[in-house]
């Protein structure tokens, strides 16, 4: 897991293609996955199911890393959306970085971007979203993002 500043807009990459619409993150936070064999299907690579599992793994570290809320216990969100783009198939004991980004704040929700990245080659492999809602489990309803989790996802999107 690691943090760093980048600034490049992914709209115009020729490497990537258009991926994302706006290109919103100062923050990007890192997974790595090393693949295993028990991921893998009939085919011989990274069974599709698998890459949601990562994607869960990997926006959990985001926002813990990144202290959006303390600890598990504190979490207030809900996954209510998200998709998975596959650019490349995956193998076993492959090592796949994902790129994690803050890609919007709404009033009661917020869009992670992530990119599977080949460590070595750097290949892009698969692009996903995913949209958290801010959740009040006692009334069983999403509720505004409370200004003080904002304030902190704020610091992780470039004005």
């Amino acid at each position: 897991m690691h943090f760093y500043k980048f600034q490049y807009s992914i709209r115009n990459n020729e490497k990537y293609g258009n991926i994302v619409e706006k290109g919103v993150a100062i923050i990007q936070h890192q997974t790595e996955i090393v693949t295993r064999y028990c991921e893998s299907d009939a085919l011989g690579h990274i069974n599709n199911v698998s890459y949601f599992i990562y994607l869960e793994q990997a926006r959990v570290e985001f926002i813990l890393d990144n202290e959006i809320v303390p600890n598990l216990e504190n979490w207030s969100f809900v996954l209510v959306s998200t998709h998975c783009d596959y650019k490349q198939q995956i193998y076993i004991n492959e090592r796949i970085v994902i790129n994690t980004y803050l890609k919007e704040i709404g009033r009661s929700s917020f869009t992670l971007v992530h990119e599977f990245v080949h460590k070595e080659r750097g290949d892009l492999l698969a692009y996903g979203e995913a949209v958290l809602v801010h959740f009040d489990f006692e009334k069983q309803k999403s509720s505004p993002i409370p200004d003080a989790i904002r304030t902190k996802m704020e610091k992780l999107l470039r004005r």
